[in-house]
């Protein structure tokens, strides 16, 4: 499976050359499309605008017809671009009279048809609702006009169609103020824009071999940029991955790369404490389990090869050490489920205050045999709602914690009190305190304050991550105040639940 991982990430592309393809693919796109504007699409596109020009005009023309100044300014700038006009009155009997005309290209049709050609293009125009274009050519060489679109000329193909100049008549028919009926005629020359053409094809091809060198270039150097930090990161994971700690992550001047590395380098320190509370934990519990059982084998051995020896006092000895190695272990399981997720949380109302003094007696022995005492007040009844089971074990290892570190008194209180719609378990011992610096650290994992193993309650420094692991899952919290000399309490709160009133 490793294998054919590995050799489908060798298939794949890196970073560097994929953004390197895609810029190079973007690049070839646009310079298609402008291949296909110039070389393609220009003279369409510019014999659209030529007679949406021409349209545009004339219908400045008509709005203006009744004044002849304005008329007039209107001609004067269509025969400055080289549009020759004419604008003939209809009169009532079917004729017709030109009140307008500029003639400014002598390949103009308008100035040189009959009144018959006249009259069939206003005709057009009526039955084309008012409008009509006339495309044709013009063949200088055999003076013939052939058509494009439109009746008005012969349309029959010629070999060099191609390169004769088009010409367009657009007949526009309006009304004046007055109620007569007029007729716009315009009619100009579009250039051919072959010889245009082959010179920005020309000029085009140079473009693009300078466009493709400056954009394979630039694709070059925006890959290698983007890939680099990613690089560097990917080396230093390796490098992190084999366990080396001390590798710190760079992600150079990107947002995106910056906050990747900085989330890499808090996951390396996360990782590196981690490692370095596992070693301790490997080191205590190492610790813990060789005593118990050192002192069972020996006091086993001694029962059994030593007259006289196989007594209740020596028997109790080994059942103390078993207790003691069981309840490593389960601290070792209890972290294991709790993190894993292992067995629900099952909820459920019950008193707190009663459930604390039940978990007490379990101490019961400890005290009557080494003299240990511990004190209970609590200030009445406090139903919470949470899984009972959970939150006594984070009791016990509380008080467990209290006895493993009070003074020479051997005193741990454990007070129950309310307020704020809180109950709260405060345990305080007598011991040396907690560093104000260590406070912060006590609910980790496998973190324990010193090194010293108190043959009372030994533990492995798993109590208080079980205890905050606890807590969190059932919507309470914890706490912890220590002054050094003095001793520390630690606390764990819980939500009152307060019963629904009975109605009536």
């Amino acid at each position: 499976m490793n294998a054919e991982n590995g050799a489908l990430s060798k298939k794949r592309l890196s970073l560097k050359w994929k953004v390197f393809v895609w810029l190079a693919v973007f690049t070839g796109v646009i310079v298609l499309l402008m291949w296909l504007m110039q070389s393609v699409f220009l003279e369409r596109i510019y014999k659209s605008i030529k007679m949406r020009g021409i349209e545009s005009e004339a219908g400045k023309l008509a709005e203006v017809i009744d004044s002849v100044s304005e008329a007039g300014r209107v001609i004067d700038g269509l025969a400055g671009d080289g549009v020759c006009v004419t604008v003939c009155v209809l009169s009532g009997d079917g004729g017709f009279f030109p009140v307008y005309t500029s003639h400014v290209d002598d390949a103009c049709v308008i100035h040189s048809i009959d009144s018959e050609s006249v009259r069939y293009l206003m005709t057009s125009a009526e039955e084309n609702g008012g409008e009509q274009f006339q495309r044709f050519l013009y063949d200088a060489s055999k003076r013939r006009y052939i058509g494009v679109t439109g009746g008005f000329f012969d349309k029959s193909p010629v070999e060099n169609e191609d390169e004769l100049p088009e010409s367009v008549i657009f007949t526009k028919i309006c009304r004046t103020e007055s109620g007569e009926d007029m007729v716009i005629m315009l009619n100009t020359t579009i250039s051919p824009v072959g010889a245009t053409v082959d010179t920005l094809n020309s000029m085009l091809l140079a473009m693009t071999a300078v466009l493709i060198l400056l954009a394979l270039i630039l694709a070059l150097f925006i890959s290698r940029r983007i890939s680099r930090p990613i690089t560097g990161l990917t080396s230093s994971a390796r490098k992190l991955a084999l366990g080396n700690y001390d590798v710190r992550f760079d992600g150079g001047g990107y947002r995106e790369v910056s906050e990747l590395s900085d989330a890499l380098n808090y996951a390396e320190g996360e990782l590196a404490k981690t490692d370095t509370l596992r070693r301790e934990l490997i080191a205590n519990v190492s610790h813990d389990l060789r005593t118990p059982l050192t002192m069972m084998i020996g006091y086993g051995e001694m029962m059994r090869d030593i007259p006289g020896e196989n007594t209740p006092e020596n028997m109790q000895v080994v059942i103390d050490e078993s207790k003691r190695l069981s309840s490593l272990v389960d601290d070792l399981l209890d972290v294991s489920k709790l993190e894993s997720g292992v067995g629900k949380n099952e909820p459920e109302v019950f008193d707190l205050s009663a459930a604390v003094e039940k978990t007490l007696s379990r101490f019961a022995k400890l005290c009557e045999r080494d003299g240990y005492v511990v004190e209970y007040y609590s200030a009445g009844p406090a139903p919470v709602n949470a899984d009972e089971q959970r939150v006594m074990q984070a009791v016990y290892n509380l008080v467990a914690n209290a006895l493993t570190h009070t003074g020479d008194d051997k005193r741990v209180t454990v007070e129950l009190s309310v307020s704020n719609g809180e109950a709260r378990v405060t345990v305080t011992d007598t011991g040396e305190g907690i560093p104000a610096d260590k406070l912060p650290l006590i609910w980790d994992r496998y973190y324990k304050v010193d090194r010293v193993h108190k043959r009372a309650a030994a533990g492995s420094g798993l109590g208080l991550s079980i205890v905050k692991t606890v807590m969190e899952q059932n919507g309470g919290s914890y706490a912890v105040s220590s002054r050094e000399g003095v001793g520390s309490s630690f606390s764990i709160s819980l939500p009152i639940c307060r019963p629904e009133k009975e109605n009536g």
